[in-house]
């Protein structure tokens, strides 16, 4: 055996990552799933999914099969999570970029230092910073960040159609007299109008209408469902909106309609795209543009 061919036989595949299904057993609620376990799970499908197959289910196919992208947006997001749900978690896991060249020999020793570390700009951490500080003088919603249960991951079976679902709330408040779901969501525009729009360009009502599911069938009962809407530019405002009952019951027929397409194509494997059939259809031509 050649030197290449010695070295080869000793590296081994890496273990696969067990499944949600395989980790929870008969449990349906835990607090100790780690947050890329959760995301890399396929077994139960998550509201991301429900939007992606409400799109097509070629995208969803697609959503399934490809890699996480990380954008900037996306990164700020999870990093702001980080802060205001689980602060501790939040030095531990960040550090602060120094200045200077990204090219220079000093960065490139920090990045190697800190390579299992996530690396924030000082603009970004002004402005992670800046929503902490308007989240901790707003009156209800620091109370939800002192009192919430944070990040717990749900799975249930969906009794129609059998398909494993997922959830995993930003908060949860459980007690007595509350019983309240809340969900951090960074956004350039907190007003009520301009959040509204938020809603329904990245169908928030999905990701509510599925939330209040999976509560309902783990904990037997109802909860309310919040938004904790944080803007990322100075004055770095922070607003507490309800779900109305509207948005929610528009959500649930859009989750069963998702659930129903997606057994459907399951049960025959077909994953078409916007029109199955190839044929064509007339755009419906909205009056605000006449």
């Amino acid at each position: 055996m050649n030197a290449l061919a010695l070295l080869n036989s000793d590296i081994k595949p890496p273990s696969p990552v067990p499944s949600l299904l395989e980790i929870f057993g008969n449990l349906r609620c835990r607090p100790d799933i780690p947050n890329e376990i959760y995301h890399a799970d396929r077994s139960c499908v998550s509201s991301t999914g429900l939007k992606e197959i409400l799109r097509s289910p070629a995208h969803f196919q697609t959503y399934l099969n490809g890699a996480h992208k990380e954008t900037a947006a996306l990164s700020l997001g999870t990093a702001i999570h980080a802060r205001l749900l689980e602060p501790d978690l939040f030095v531990q896991d960040y550090v602060v970029a120094p200045a200077g060249d990204k090219r220079q020999k000093e960065y490139k020793e920090f990045e190697v230092a800190n390579a299992n570390k996530k690396i924030l700009t000082t603009a970004q951490v002004a402005t992670i910073e800046g929503i902490a500080a308007s989240a901790n003088s707003h009156a209800s919603v620091s109370t939800l960040l002192r009192d919430g249960l944070v990040e717990h991951s749900i799975i249930w079976q969906d009794e129609e159609t059998g398909i494993w679902l997922k959830i995993r709330p930003d908060l949860l408040v459980v007690d007595a007299e509350t019983w309240i779901c809340a969900d951090v969501k960074s956004t350039d525009d907190a007003s009520p109008q301009s959040f509204i729009r938020s809603c329904i360009n990245y169908d928030y009502d999905v990701s509510a209408a599925l939330y209040l599911e999976g509560l309902r069938q783990t904990f037997k009962r109802d909860f309310d469902f919040c938004f904790i809407a944080c803007e990322k530019e100075e004055p770095y405002c922070v607003a507490l909106y309800a779900a109305p009952e509207k948005m929610l019951k528009r959500g649930m027929r859009r989750v069963r309609e998702a659930l129903r397409v997606l057994k459907q194509c399951r049960d025959c494997d077909k994953w078409p795209s916007y029109q199955s059939d190839g044929g064509y259809e007339m755009l419906d031509w909205p009056n605000w543009a006449t």
